[in-house]
């Protein structure tokens, strides 16, 4: 089994995975927007059974575009976003790819809510374009 690991800025929050990620993708909805403070968040999927979580997690629950209660997990300390879970994918847990050790690991096969993008972000064309996930 492959082990990704991953943490905050300040190291207060430390994650563990077992397994590979179900899914990576890119997404350009206004909610991923605003939390990243970017055009998009680079994201992989994993089931949360397969994670070990270390330190303490602030969340912010929102409702996304289809409905579903979102929970953005974040560290208290550095304000470092972590993980999302989502009440339309239970069991499931959405990283944000820059928190890993080896962020490089990452390559992204899907981009959603491509509809919402900015002008100014550009996401790799060969990328599978989701407009509305």
């Amino acid at each position: 089994m492959s082990l990704l690991k991953g943490c905050c800025m300040c190291g207060s929050v430390k994650y563990e995975i077992t397994g590979k990620p179900q899914v990576s993708f890119l997404c350009q909805c206004r909610q991923c927007q605003k939390i990243t403070g970017s055009g998009h968040s680079a994201e992989f999927v994993v089931f949360e059974k397969a994670v070990l979580l270390s330190g303490e997690l602030k969340s912010f629950e929102m409702k996304s575009d289809r409905g579903s209660t979102v929970s953005s997990q974040f560290c208290p300390t550095c304000g470092n976003p972590i993980l999302k879970k989502s009440s339309g994918y239970p069991g499931l847990v959405f990283f944000h790819a820059a928190t890993l050790e080896t962020p490089e690991l990452f390559s992204p096969e899907k981009a959603f809510w491509c509809s919402s993008g900015q002008p100014w972000d550009h996401v790799n064309p060969k990328l599978e374009m989701m407009q509305n996930a």
